[in-house]
């Protein structure tokens, strides 16, 4: 009975240290520790990194393109002579925060993985449930829940078999890390109202009402803009997204007052409603009505009467023409 007791416990014991390394994780220690940054313009970072050592990825603060992170690594020959002679961890959790002064850490370890006898080998490590590769001969898809790895991703290397040549413990890998990005891109509108007015107006993103257009999500492409109020005119552009980049436009507000473009020639005496107007170049505003637009060239002159409405735009040209024709 003694005994049995006493083997109780020792299981008793056995199952809280397992439940204490699932919960806390195990402790474990690197030869050396590669922090690599990744920039917030994406650009891939390399790194070189031994069996022993640990590799340490901070993201970068704004996340909203990057769906996961591809390790492409050039691999030793003799590393890949002896296949899955070498393995990697991936862990979560990691404490304390990776730094290259210190090479002692615990964290959750994930599935072991081994390095195939490939020269290039790629690992992908999804972060989001945007993350949509599919895994080929030449790649690994690290199986991991969306979402597990938060600001940092964190490997190392170790050898996985007993009897390895001694300079397998040499090898160096030379890995290139960069994100995986989303096939999206940010759309930033800017309203400009007219001095001393603020009234309401209604974004439209392909025929979509949008409640901000600040920092707006899209896929890549070209996508249609309406501006719409009762106030001013309506606004539409078309505008091009390009992925992890921003497209940023700015619309000034034009009210709904009739506008008028004449085109003449420089030698025109041109009225409208009786003022002279002698500057053809700029588009100038109007009242809703009638309104009557006179050219005089010589003795050739030329009247025409608009029936002006807000929110619409008018073109007035005077054409003076020659037509030639043979006579037999």
């Amino acid at each position: 009975m003694k005994y049995c007791f006493a083997s109780l416990k020792k299981l008793g014991f056995s199952l809280i240290l397992l439940s204490s390394a699932c919960i806390y994780g195990e402790s474990f220690r690197v030869a050396k520790l590669n922090k690599v940054q990744i920039p917030q313009d994406y650009t891939p970072q390399t790194v070189k990194a031994g069996i022993y050592d640990g590799v340490s990825i901070t993201l970068p603060e704004d996340q909203t393109f990057i769906t996961g992170i591809e390790l492409n690594i050039k691999v030793p020959e003799i590393v890949a002579t002896w296949r899955d002679t070498i393995a990697y961890n991936f862990y979560e959790n990691v404490t304390p925060f990776p730094t290259p002064d210190n090479i002692d850490y615990n964290g959750k370890k994930l599935p072991v993985n081994t390095i195939p006898g490939k020269l290039n080998y790629t690992i992908y490590v999804p972060l989001n449930s945007k993350f949509s590769l599919k895994e080929n001969p030449y790649s690994k898809i690290l199986d991991v829940s969306p979402e597990l790895f938060e600001n940092t991703v964190f490997f190392r290397f170790f050898l996985a078999m007993k009897g390895a040549p001694e300079a397998l413990e040499h090898a160096i890998f030379n890995i290139t890390v960069k994100p995986v990005l989303s096939d999206e891109g940010k759309f930033s509108l800017s309203i400009k109202q007219p001095e001393g007015k603020a009234e309401p107006y209604a974004v439209y993103i392909d025929d979509s009402l949008t409640d901000s257009a600040s920092d707006v999500v899209l896929s890549t492409g070209e996508h249609h803009l309406s501006v719409t109020s009762d106030s001013f005119r309506n606004e539409v552009r078309t505008f091009i997204i390009e992925q992890a980049k921003t497209t940023a436009l700015e619309i000034e507000m034009r009210g709904i007052e009739p506008l008028i473009k004449i085109i003449a020639p420089e030698n025109a005496n041109i009225q409208f409603d009786g003022n002279s107007i002698t500057d053809t170049k700029n588009i100038f505003s109007t009242t809703p009505g009638d309104h009557v637009i006179k050219f005089t060239i010589g003795d050739y002159e030329v009247i025409k009467t608009i029936n002006a409405v807000n929110g619409r735009s008018y073109t007035v040209s005077l054409d003076i023409d020659a037509s030639v024709s043979e006579d037999e």
